[in-house]
């Protein structure tokens, strides 16, 4: 174990940039008596964590958003996939120590229930009604609606830049719903990250290729944050191919 700081150095919520074993790290002051310690590298990009958001116990990379626990180096939001590196901790009397420790297990989150997907339209009175779409099982990729596959079908061909993954199967599509009487494609989808740099061209090239089908004259993209993606929305097959189980 190297002695990395005094006890009084830091206060909760300040960090500093050390070195464990000659590897870059950023020891954190949780708390008067938490202390954490990552490897300084975003596993997306390789860009330092240094100047990231830090709250509630997580740290965002600066550049493109992606989120890991500070306590166990899981990945809690993308474009990253692996987790990053921690270390071990000691406070002992002459100050705080850190070293290397087992690496931690890869990030294992699973599918959870699916949440069917909805645009809302105010109403004259104000108020907000729910109209449904055609809802995406976010497990198989599949409409609930046999002959809207033509629509999911045209976005599977939209590939997210970074990942190199189509957005049906990331789970970037929350909603389609079209309407026959005018032919046009309404799409309610989100991205990876709200600081995602390849989001306008992903918004551009879907718009592009439910255009391109028969029977559509226009596609209406609606990006929404809410709910926030989550590697939880991904199909098995996108999880195999980024090698999370």
């Amino acid at each position: 174990m190297e002695h990395v700081a005094d006890l009084d150095e830091l206060v909760p919520g300040e960090r500093k940039t050390i070195f464990v074993d000659d590897t870059p790290a950023l020891l954190v002051r949780l708390s008067d008596s938490e202390y954490v310690c990552i490897e300084d590298v975003c596993t997306h990009d390789g860009n330092p964590l240094t100047d990231g958001l830090i709250a509630n116990g997580e740290i965002a990379c600066p550049r493109h958003g992606a989120k890991f626990d500070l306590r166990t180096g899981k990945v809690l939001c993308m474009p990253a996939t692996e987790p990053v590196t921690t270390f071990a901790i000691e406070v002992r009397a002459g100050g705080v120590y850190a070293g290397p420790k087992p690496p931690e297990l890869p990030n294992t989150m699973r599918a959870g229930a699916h949440v069917p997907a909805a645009v809302t339209a105010a109403t004259p009175e104000g108020a907000v009604a729910v109209k449904p779409l055609v809802e995406v099982d976010m497990n198989t990729g599949e409409p609930s609606l046999s002959d809207e596959g033509k629509l999911v079908d045209a976005l599977r061909e939209v590939i997210d830049p970074e990942l190199m993954i189509n957005i049906i199967d990331i789970g970037l599509v929350y909603g389609i719903n079209y309407h026959s009487e005018t032919r046009q494609v309404d799409v309610e989808m989100t991205l990876t990250s709200p600081a995602c740099p390849a989001g306008p061209q992903i918004i551009q090239q879907s718009k592009m290729a439910l255009e391109r089908l028969a029977g559509v004259t226009q596609a209406n993209i609606k990006l929404v944050m809410t709910p926030p993606w989550t590697p939880d929305r991904m199909t098995d097959e996108a999880r195999d191919q980024l090698g999370i189980f």
